[in-house]
């Protein structure tokens, strides 16, 4: 049976990039290059996530970026950040600290880990719209 050219090509092109994937990937585990970032698990905090009452009956919206410092238990440890509002960054600081992470890892331990999060209040005018404004971070 013959092979075509092209798919002979085609054949040793993939396994090339493969062999080099391979080849980074056992240097990055002999280096302890192989992490992960500390992951939002979820869950709704109602009593921790209280949007705050003077915002809201002015319909002001905020988007907060938070730095976060979270522990190898997936726990909140500390958090700063700033809002564009003021009135928004007591409440997101406890309401972050009130929700569950899963850890950052190296090399599958997990580890305490510094990580960025955007947090967005939105303000309804019944329309449906949200009245916050994205950010642009990058």
């Amino acid at each position: 049976m013959r092979i075509s050219k092209g798919l002979a090509l085609g054949a040793a092109a993939v396994f090339a990039c493969l062999a080099a994937h391979a080849a980074a990937q056992s240097v990055a585990k002999s280096l302890g290059a192989q992490k992960t970032r500390a992951q939002f698990v979820g869950g709704f905090r109602p009593d921790a996530c209280r949007y705050p009452a003077q915002p809201r009956r002015e319909g002001i919206s905020a988007c907060c970026i938070m730095d976060l410092d979270i522990g190898a238990d997936g726990r909140v440890l500390t958090s700063d950040g700033h809002c564009t509002h003021p009135a928004f960054l007591a409440p997101t600081q406890r309401c972050l600290a009130a929700q569950s992470f899963m850890p950052a890892t190296v090399n599958g331990q997990p580890v305490r880990a510094l990580q960025s999060i955007e947090y967005e209040w939105r303000s309804w005018d019944g329309s449906g719209a949200g009245l916050c404004q994205k950010l642009k971070t990058s």
